[in-house]
């Protein structure tokens, strides 16, 4: 058992990677208003390190203790018929957003790209929630990705706003990081101002 962990670890750290696509230069937020790819702003109560993924369109990551424990995920502004999953190979091809759908189908979406061939996904909540003064959702979840046998946790919010999606997502291994994660991501998520098209 001993010896597999490091390995689970390992796996752990190369999927994370594969779905953040890291590959970016990390920088450091400071506790402030901080706006995200000129259409989100949250603030930042504690220390992050941010970065926007190598052929990422609509995605920001944010960490506190490295991708492989915890990921807050912006999809900023997603547009009718574009994929949530901006990172997808490109042998495969996502399922795409479209302004028409309920808060059931972009959990789908998530679930789809979390945990598509093979992996496991399971809901835990959905409920309405405000996100910027529009009428939005938010959903709890388990999952583990395809070829890693690491259950993670994560709670997101969402809205979509002038045919555009906008979502946070929050995921850490189940238990210890999730833990203590969660709170603070849930905060950001209370804070999330969409900002307006003129002021991009």
């Amino acid at each position: 058992m001993t010896g597999k962990r490091p390995l689970l670890l390992a796996v752990a750290l190369a999927i994370a990677l594969s779905l953040t696509g890291c590959g970016s230069v990390f920088t450091r937020v400071d506790p402030a208003a901080v706006v995200v790819r000129k259409s989100m702003e949250v603030d930042a109560g504690e220390a992050w390190n941010r970065f926007t993924p190598n052929g990422g369109s609509h995605r920001e990551v944010w960490t506190q203790h490295g991708v492989a424990l915890d990921t807050l995920t912006y999809f900023a502004g997603v547009a009718d018929g574009d994929p949530l999953d901006d990172l997808a190979p490109r042998d495969r091809k996502p399922p795409a957003f479209r302004a028409s759908m309920s808060a059931e189908d972009v959990v789908a979406l998530t679930e789809t790209m979390l945990a598509g061939n093979g992996g496991r996904f399971e809901l835990l909540t959905l409920e309405p929630a405000e996100v910027s003064g529009a009428e939005g959702f938010r959903f709890g979840f388990h999952y583990i990705a395809r070829s890693e046998e690491v259950e993670r946790s994560g709670i997101a919010t969402g809205a979509i706003v002038d045919r555009r999606l906008y979502l946070m997502m929050f995921a850490a291994p189940r238990g210890h990081y999730y833990d203590r994660g969660a709170a603070e991501a849930t905060r950001l998520m209370d804070s999330l101002r969409i900002l307006p098209a003129a002021s991009r």
